[in-house]
């Protein structure tokens, strides 16, 4: 079977790539032929090394660009780009022939050019941002005219969801809000890239470190942990908060915890590759994000037997944290109860622990050959 996949860009070491690596690589392991298309990433380097048979194209279609063009350049480029896309992606299509096409909600400005494709292949979304994150209309104010122009854009660009033949979400609240748009929705959540065999628990006792995973970004609401951490500083000496990632709000972050006077209690580390072993030396993870498309990092760290604390946004902690048995569920956003949840993890070590080894029990259904056996069966449904 020819599995064709299309992304803006697979150069960024974040979760989105990671999973789509994961997925497209255990594919080819097992005999079926890929081919991942991205949009705008030009000659830079791919951030996850994928199985040699996997087939590689750029569209050179950087509508990245156009932000920096005035007014009426950017609008005659914006065509440009959109009539290379679907030029260069039917050549690419003619040549490969593929039995189905994947793509993301990330893409979702682009649906009306996929489906524009002459193909007999299937087309399948995978939701990675939320269908209510997805609608530009709640940016603005209701009253203002660009809501009104807002609420265009929606009508157009989701109603092109329903041209799909199916819509994967990660999570049920999430596959719930697609169902106004498209008929055949299916929950498959995504895989953890790997589950240890064994853990030793105890060699994390007395790290006293806490970790945090993600896009140095508004969303993920590494403000909030700080503000939260400043709380309890006083109350949890020799207690260390590590976040690992990258994002334009780097230099914000780095402010915010000089102002509070954290710059030895709080470091922020760049992405990496070895997400597992930052897990090993951790107690917990905190995920105080505003808002998740879904939460891969919670059942990473629950494999490696960390319990977690997380507010309960839209959408994924509810689905992999069972409050107060693997986990610590806070009201979205309260930084003060988010405060009293990490004192309360720092100061019950047995607890702690036992929360850990549920942690890693539950998170074992998100087993990467579990999760793409539910792909697997997906693909031949729809070629069926």
């Amino acid at each position: 079977m020819r599995l064709l996949y299309i992304t803006k860009s697979f150069a960024a070491k974040a979760g989105v790539e990671r999973v789509l690596s994961d997925k497209m690589n255990w594919l080819a392991e097992h005999g079926y032929d890929i081919m991942l298309i991205t949009y705008e990433q030009g000659n830079h380097p791919d951030a996850f090394v994928l199985h040699p048979s996997i087939k590689r194209n750029d569209l050179d279609a950087r509508f990245f660009k156009l932000s920096s063009l005035p007014v009426l350049k950017r609008f005659t480029q914006y065509l440009c780009y959109r009539k290379r896309f679907v030029d260069n992606l039917q050549k690419q299509v003619d040549i490969f022939r593929p039995d189905i096409i994947i793509t993301t909600t990330y893409q979702l400005k682009l649906l009306d050019l996929i489906t524009r494709v002459k193909t007999n292949a299937k087309k399948v979304l995978e939701s990675h941002i939320a269908c209510y994150k997805a609608k530009k209309s709640g940016e603005f104010p209701s009253y203002s005219l660009l809501h009104f122009f807002a609420k265009v854009y929606d009508a157009y660009f989701l109603n092109r969801v329903g041209e799909f033949d199916q819509l994967v979400a990660l999570t049920k609240g999430d596959a719930n809000d697609w169902k106004r748009y498209i008929k055949s929705v299916l929950v498959i959540p995504n895989p953890i890239t790997f589950y240890p065999e064994t853990i030793e628990i105890r060699q994390k006792k007395d790290t006293h470190r806490i970790i945090a995973v993600g896009r140095l970004n508004e969303q993920k609401g590494f403000d909030l942990l700080i503000d939260a951490f400043s709380k309890i500083v006083d109350k949890c000496p020799g207690w260390n908060v590590d976040i690992f990632g990258d994002g334009g709000d780097k230099d914000k972050l780095l402010n915010l915890i000089s102002n509070c006077h954290l710059e030895s209690r709080i470091t922020i580390n760049p992405s990496t590759s070895d997400i597992y072993s930052e897990y090993f030396q951790s107690d917990f993870l905190v995920l105080s994000s505003r808002y998740e498309g879904y939460a891969l990092v919670l059942n990473e760290a629950m494999s490696c037997s960390l319990p977690c604390i997380a507010f309960r946004c839209k959408y994924g902690p509810e689905d992999a944290i069972t409050n107060g048995e693997n986990g610590l569920l806070v009201l979205n956003g309260d930084t003060v109860e988010l405060a009293k949840s990490i004192l309360w993890l720092i100061d019950h070590d047995e607890e702690r622990l036992l929360m850990g080894d549920k942690a890693r029990h539950s998170s074992a259904r998100y087993k990467k050959d579990r999760i793409m056996k539910e792909w697997v069966e997906l693909f031949d449904s729809i070629i069926r």
